[in-house]
């Protein structure tokens, strides 16, 4: 087997990048590290060791035993097949797993598990070589026929086209406003209370479909909080399929390896308890981490549309054994065909009778608010939305010219007659922007916006409006009255009270109406990265070979080998310039010099730790 002082000249070999990655898998305390022999140490405690144990499936703790006697692939594989079937691919996968989570150390060819894991295997009784061995996996009793199949893609189907609407409502609901985080973490309540409500959705779902966003790139972190990300424009645009893949590529990029190398073998068989009881089976010394994996694997399978009652779709199938493609193909023959054509009704509202065309809806949501989201959704028109429209360079011609063309029941005489007062009323009120101290004749000097109107009872209606007095209008003329606040303030504060409002620039055009800003948060401060922090720390001064340097690990090298009792190959440097080499078992240092046993002939020595100029471990 191997020891501690192998381990740590395996970590001083690693490279940074290489190391980080792998060390990521352990659990380190980063704090007590300073040098390879103090990492080794803390990769080789127990409780770090027991953690990696229970991450690994049966084939890699098979490995691991038998590799308690060093080996090549070749040898192993040899050793395993004798006692459990397994082909010399699957055995060579698990040794890179095994050496990947540093537990065991490999030698040119040969490779030997370390000690420390061999002391921990041997503390469990379940992970003795016999009982892995000897243990098969649990029959499937229960399965999928093809019909149980089709009856869950008819449930599913519905769902599949949920969690696209469900995303798109809630990347909807940041570009209005960010979600703000908390210090420790989360949304906030009332973040999450709004986002719930804009996805119509219960609140518990907020974090589940937000990750769902967040994986697939379409929302991202920023100083003021969870905001849309720039791939999400054209999502939003792509079709219903299109959606559906991109989360579901996402999703299946993010899966744990030990959820995958469960559903290697076990994705067309029901994804409850038989799932379960195999993932028990392959990862015997998983305790409940193994068990809430596979239930939060079950859950995000579900809001996917990948499940109806743990039976897994045909989408779901495809997308494990042929990928997210394979599956895009089966989900577009599920969903129904997006529509382009839509009831106007009378009540201002709009009903589409299936998911309605991406573009379609876009354009839409700008003149009407979403009542309700689904296969068959409702939008209502409102005046709001109108203007809205307008200052975007929509004309009442056109609004028509659009509705009319997405109608199957005309335009009704109501929604005609908004369409002709709110172009009649676009543009009553409007606001531009005073540069500091350039206030025109008669208007306050502390003045940074005009607000003029049509005529002098519009307003009067202004200054009569207790909800605008926050803004401090002063009245300058009939038609003109001055706010000390920047125009982007005042005319979001008019629009939010519905009146019809522009912004036009010095010569009185009329221009797109500004972005509404939000408060800004702190920016925060970024973060340490302990595990990082330790590679740098470890590889300060990488291998540079200078003589200082390579004192301090070959005495480093030596006290582990005092430390742990071993044998190792001394090459000591001769007066004559030439070298020699002892088998020794060093039993302490001081002094600038090695005391220990010389292996060969059975004496006591004495070096000066000058001399010594490498140590190995003693195969």
């Amino acid at each position: 087997m191997a020891s501690a002082l192998d381990l740590a000249g395996v970590l001083r070999a690693i490279g940074d990048d290489d190391l980080l990655r792998r060390l990521a898998r352990r659990q380190v305390r980063a704090s007590s590290v300073h040098d390879a022999f103090d990492l080794a140490d803390v990769l080789l405690e127990p409780a770090s060791v027991r953690d990696a144990l229970a991450h690994l499936d049966r084939v890699a703790l098979i490995v691991l035993q038998v590799l308690r006697v060093p080996g090549d692939v070749d040898a192993v594989h040899d050793r395993i097949d004798a006692a459990f079937e397994v082909d010399r691919d699957t055995v060579s996968a698990a040794l890179d797993r095994v050496d990947e989570a540093f537990l065991v150390v490999r030698r040119g060819d040969s490779v030997a598990t370390l000690d420390a894991v061999a002391e921990r295997l041997d503390d469990d009784p379940a992970l003795a070589l016999d009982v892995l061995t000897s243990a098969r996996p649990p029959v499937v009793l229960e399965t999928v026929l093809d019909q149980a199949r089709d009856d869950a893609d008819a449930r599913s189907a519905e769902r599949l086209y949920a969690v696209v609407i469900e995303v798109a409502e809630i990347l909807r609901a940041l570009e209005q406003s960010p979600a703000r985080e908390l210090a420790k973490g989360g949304l906030a309540l009332p973040e999450t209370r709004r986002l719930a409500e804009a996805a119509r959705i219960d609140v518990d779902d907020v974090a589940t479909v937000l990750a769902i966003a967040v994986r697939a790139g379409l929302a991202a972190p920023s100083p003021d909080g969870w905001v849309v990300a720039a791939d999400a424009t054209d999502w939003l645009r792509a079709s219903w399929p299109d959606r559906w893949q991109t989360l579901t590529r996402a999703w299946l990029g993010s899966l744990p390896a030990e959820i995958l190398t469960v559903l290697e073998q076990r994705v067309d068989t029901s994804w409850g308890l038989p799932l379960r009881e195999f993932s028990d089976w392959s990862y015997p010394a998983g305790g409940s981490w193994i068990t809430d994996r596979i239930a939060a694997f079950s859950r995000s399978a579900e809001v996917l549309g990948l499940t109806s009652d743990d039976t897994p779709t045909s989408a779901a199938v495809a997308l494990f054994r042929e990928g997210p493609a394979a599956a895009r193909a089966r989900v577009a023959a599920l969903l129904p065909d997006a529509v382009e054509q839509v009831y106007l009704q009378h009540d201002l509202s709009v009903v589409s009778p299936g998911p309605l065309s991406p573009a379609i809806d876009s354009r839409l949501r700008v003149i009407a608010a979403v009542e309700s989201a689904g296969l068959a959704a409702t939008y209502r028109i409102t005046e709001g939305g109108l203007q809205r429209a307008l200052s975007e360079g929509e004309t009442a011609e056109t609004l028509r010219e659009f509705l009319g063309g997405i109608s199957s029941t005309g335009i009704p005489q109501p929604l005609d007659y908004l369409i002709q007062q709110s172009a009649e009323r676009h543009g009553r009120y409007r606001v531009r922007a005073i540069a500091p101290g350039s206030a025109p004749e008669g208007v306050p000097g502390d003045a940074l916006s005009l607000v003029v109107a049509d005529d002098r009872a519009s307003l009067d209606t202004l200054e009569v409006d207790q909800s605008l007095s926050p803004l401090a209008l002063t009245r300058v003329d009939a038609t003109t009255v001055a706010s000390r606040f920047e125009r982007d303030t005042v005319f979001w504060s008019l629009s939010d009270e519905r009146y019809p409002v522009v912004v036009v620039d010095e010569g009185g055009a009329e221009v797109a109406p500004p972005s509404r800003r939000r408060p800004r948060r702190p920016t925060p401060v970024e973060t340490r990265d302990p595990l990082r922090e330790l590679v740098q720390r470890l590889h300060t001064d990488p291998g540079s070979g200078d003589e200082s340097t390579d004192r301090a690990w070959i005495a480093r090298q030596l006290d582990a080998a005092v430390k742990g009792r071993l044998t190792v190959t001394v090459t000591v440097a001769m007066p004559d310039g030439s070298t020699t080499t002892l088998d020794m078992e060093p039993t302490g240092i001081g002094g600038g010099r090695v005391r220990g046993r010389d292996k060969k002939s059975d004496v006591e020595r004495t070096l000066p730790l000058k001399n010594v100029v490498a140590v190995a471990s003693r195969d």
